[in-house]
């Protein structure tokens, strides 16, 4: 089986993603890891999905579970093998207040590691682009029906609650409180920022109304979710992770998933036809493990 997950930037998109294949890892099936030129990858994560690329994936697989991660726009045959039910998927989002904030957040992040990704976000008005192009991918996922939609609200302050969505729609029975022991000290999960519960309200009504009239439509038609955030007692005195914590939470990620995955090979996205029964053959002999 192949599941996908999108998300919008900083919407919690890694963790569902974690949490998927740990429900997919809970159940008792093989999940798949695919190699992809890098040190220390720890997702399955994909600017762009095809078919062809789905159907290679489908041949290696063999049947076990596969998820991919994505921030990109939806490919009409990939919409349309949702819709068959010959793969499944999800999409996480988030209030764009919200989006900003964080996305600044890890711009001064990226700098001080010396990141080229979120990097060039230093300002409020610096993510209003990315967020504009995000909100317009989000709308052709969500148009999918078969598409399972999760507020980042849901995700991070209502767990149990996703994770049993995610069952229903996977067809698997767990325990969620098994599911989220992977997860317990938040180490484990992947891109965390603050976690805060309605960030935006730290922010002037000035500059919310900015968004607001923006987006209008979007926070017309989406449910935020924010009876889950205020649910949730006041975190702002809880210390960010520091960067040591953060890379050694990395490395653990990356050491874990060598432990509980299969490794598919290399599965290029884009592929030359002449060079695909090659490519095959070299991974059958040294990525058989």
């Amino acid at each position: 089986m192949i599941y996908i997950c999108y998300g919008i930037t900083k919407s919690a998109s890694t963790f569902l993603y974690q949490i998927t294949e740990e429900i997919f890892l809970t159940g008792g099936q093989c999940i798949c890891r695919i190699r992809q030129p890098g040190r220390f990858k720890v997702e399955n994560y994909y600017d762009t999905i095809t078919v062809p690329f789905l159907e290679r994936i489908e041949r290696k697989a063999a049947g076990r579970a596969v998820v991919l991660k994505t921030h990109g726009r939806l490919d009409p045959g990939v919409a349309q093998w949702i819709r068959q039910g010959r793969v499944l998927a999800n999409a996480s989002y988030r209030d764009p207040r919200e989006m900003a904030l964080s996305m600044v957040d890890n711009g001064a992040r990226a700098r001080k590691l010396g990141e080229l990704p979120f990097s060039e976000i230093v300002t409020i008005d610096d993510a209003i682009p990315s967020i504009d192009l995000q909100l317009s991918y989000l709308k052709d996922w969500i148009e999918v029906s078969e598409v399972e939609r999760f507020s980042y609200n849901e995700v991070c302050f209502s767990t149990e609650t996703t994770i049993d969505r995610l069952c229903k729609q996977i067809g698997i029975g767990v325990d969620p409180s098994l599911v989220l022991s992977a997860f317990r000290g938040q180490e484990l999960i992947g891109q965390i920022n603050l976690a805060k519960p309605l960030r935006y309200w730290g922010m002037s009504e000035q500059l919310q109304q900015v968004f607001l009239s923006r987006y209008a439509n979007f926070y017309d038609e989406m449910d935020l979710g924010d009876v889950y955030a205020r649910q949730i007692p006041d975190m702002s005195h809880r210390p960010r992770r520091s960067l040591t914590a953060h890379h050694v939470g990395h490395y653990r990620r990356f050491l874990r998933r060598l432990l509980t995955t299969k490794n598919l090979g290399t599965i290029l996205p884009v592929i030359l036809p002449v060079l695909t029964g090659f490519i095959d053959r070299i991974h059958a002999a040294i990525f058989s493990f």
